[in-house]
């Protein structure tokens, strides 16, 4: 899934690891929903997150909120 998308969706079972890439010139940000962490990608880096249990889970870019932002929905 690459973070330079606008509005990414991605569909998973339960325990599946998603890798976000950022394959733009600038740096982006991943931080989902009701967490206070937040993930910074430089250029070229990559950000993994495995998802144990079902759900949706929404994330954005804190440093372009309008325009990037997506969810992951997890499955049994």
């Amino acid at each position: 899934m690459a973070v330079a998308a606008a509005r990414q969706r991605a569909e998973v079972e339960s325990g599946a690891e998603v890798t976000w890439e950022n394959g733009d010139n600038f740096t982006h940000t991943i931080r989902f929903d009701g967490e206070d962490e937040t993930a910074k990608l430089e250029p070229g880096e990559s950000f993994a997150r495995r998802f144990p249990q079902p759900g949706t889970f929404h994330y954005v870019c804190t440093l372009h909120p309008r325009d990037m932002e997506g969810e992951v929905r997890v499955g049994q």
